[in-house]
């Protein structure tokens, strides 16, 4: 007995062949044609570490070197967007260079276009590398501190070559045209340097 396909079945087969040897082409993001368009979300629960202070310990041994590992995850509702996610230490955009530490990390949509949670790269973040150059130690005992900021958008502005003003659109400036304006979310950490007895004091995370 011969067995037939259906002719629905049949011209399903014939044409994913057909297309087996050629991918099919990226869906790219529908932006509003004008607007503000929002960025995707930092899912908050997922930060590490998630106290916003950080107690880091003014005592700690210079060697091995302190280093607090931050992570975390987005949510962006538009899966056919690649974002960029960047890092900041200290940052104040008066400075005749400022750049992204380390360079920013871009997100591609999933290959499913389906999951919305996208994770980041973890920042390895030593404290001490950002001490004032010859003052260290006194830094450190006099309860300085060190703001490290994820900064996360869809479009980030192109920035403008130094010295034509220096940081005109700083690294973490959104794009904005003329009908187009896109936004940035940000969520930050403050470490600040305790002595060494206070109570849940670290040099390390995790």
């Amino acid at each position: 007995m011969r067995l037939t396909l259906p002719r629905r079945g049949l011209l399903a087969l014939l044409l994913g062949g057909a297309l087996g040897g050629c991918p099919l082409p990226q869906t790219l993001p529908e932006y509003p044609s004008s607007g503000t368009i929002t960025p995707p979300r930092i899912q908050s629960d997922t930060v590490t570490p998630n106290p916003t202070v950080i107690a880091v310990r003014a005592d700690c041994p210079a060697s091995p070197t302190p280093t607090f590992t931050l992570s975390a995850q987005l949510i962006d509702e538009n899966t056919f967007e690649k974002v960029e996610a960047r890092w900041f230490v200290d940052y104040d955009p008066s400075r005749s260079t400022v750049t992204p530490i380390p360079p920013g990390q871009i997100i591609e949509g999933p290959a499913d276009g389906v999951t919305i949670e996208r994770k980041l790269n973890d920042f390895s973040f030593k404290p001490f590398t950002f001490d004032p150059l010859g003052t260290e130690q006194a830094y450190r005992d006099g309860g300085g501190i060190h703001v490290v900021e994820l900064v996360v958008s869809n479009n980030f502005a192109l920035e403008s070559p130094p010295p034509d003003p220096p940081h005109q659109r700083p690294w973490r400036t959104p794009l904005t045209t003329a009908t187009q304006r896109f936004e940035t979310q940000v969520y930050r950490w403050i470490f600040h340097y305790v002595p060494g007895t206070t109570p849940g004091a670290l040099c390390a995370y995790p």
